[in-house]
């Protein structure tokens, strides 16, 4: 086999892999897609309808209508993202900068274990952090979902930021020092600006991770609507509809416009802040 031959082999077959991950992931998107727009009750049709024969648009009108208030979850959603970001973004900053500019002993094994840290399963510490939310008198309150978001996406955000840190010369803040720029100084006016990117992609990252949330986000609002996130929301959806999956499918589709648009907006920068590159 010649080695154009085997590039074209490895093109197809990469092609191939590419095709089915993105069917495997796509298709239920589309299938509810397809649900929310069927007349309600055409769902349950067998053989299965495929595509409705009476695409309609009353299954949103239902869900964004008095009877549902859904934009209520989705501001609710967006405000525990947004506070889980900046949280994430101060403590990852400081510790990504304390990792990949200064100099002490076990720097990498801290961040090694932040990094084992973060790959325990939230579910694990759900029991725990609903006992100390309570504790603190934070249950049906948005800092009893903003804390615990931000404490999971610190682990990644700190490695993707520290990323960018490592690769900043020691001699742009030695020629700070030198100009008399102290060290608050030098970080934000030389350092975080070289290392944006990838505290944009963190910040992405934390967004979307908070917004997906479900398990923390129905044990501490413990069926408070008036705190309940947008996964929340859809579970009480599909509760108070008696299961109408058309509406479901409706309210789900309203949640995920904003992700969907956020990822196809910021994709660029999401890649570019995984692939940084690692730390020296």
């Amino acid at each position: 086999m010649t080695r154009k031959s085997r590039q074209t082999t490895r093109r197809i077959v990469s092609t191939l892999i590419i095709a089915v991950v993105a069917v495997w992931s796509l298709a239920p998107l589309v299938w509810i897609g397809l649900t929310s727009i069927k007349p309600q009750g055409t769902e349950y049709r067998m053989p299965v309808e495929y595509w409705p024969e009476n695409p309609t648009l009353d299954n949103y009108r239902t869900v964004l209508g008095e009877r549902f208030r859904i934009q209520r979850s989705v501001l609710n959603s967006v405000v525990v993202s947004s506070g889980a970001v900046i949280g994430t973004l101060a403590l990852s900053t400081l510790s990504a900068y304390a990792i990949a500019r200064l100099r002490f002993r076990y720097r990498f094994h801290t961040l090694y274990s932040m990094q084992i840290a973060g790959m325990i399963p939230p579910i694990v510490v759900i029991a725990p952090t609903f006992v100390l939310m309570r504790a603190l008198g934070l249950i049906r309150t948005y800092w009893a979902m903003i804390i615990p978001n931000m404490v999971y996406a610190v682990p990644l955000s700190s490695f993707l930021i520290a990323s960018y840190f490592a690769n900043v010369p020691f001699e742009l803040e030695d020629a700070a020092r030198i100009d008399g720029a102290g060290t608050l100084r030098t970080i934000f006016r030389i350092v975080l600006p070289i290392a944006a990117p990838g505290m944009f992609s963190a910040g992405v990252l934390a967004f979307l991770g908070s917004w997906g949330e479900f398990m923390l986000a129905n044990t501490v609002s413990i069926g408070s609507a008036r705190v309940e996130t947008v996964p929340v929301a859809v579970l009480s959806l599909s509760r108070a509809f008696e299961l109408q999956w058309s509406w479901v499918a409706a309210g789900t589709v309203v949640t995920l416009v904003p992700i969907i648009a956020a990822v196809l907006i910021f994709q660029r920068t999401i890649v570019s802040g995984l692939t940084a590159g690692s730390l020296k």
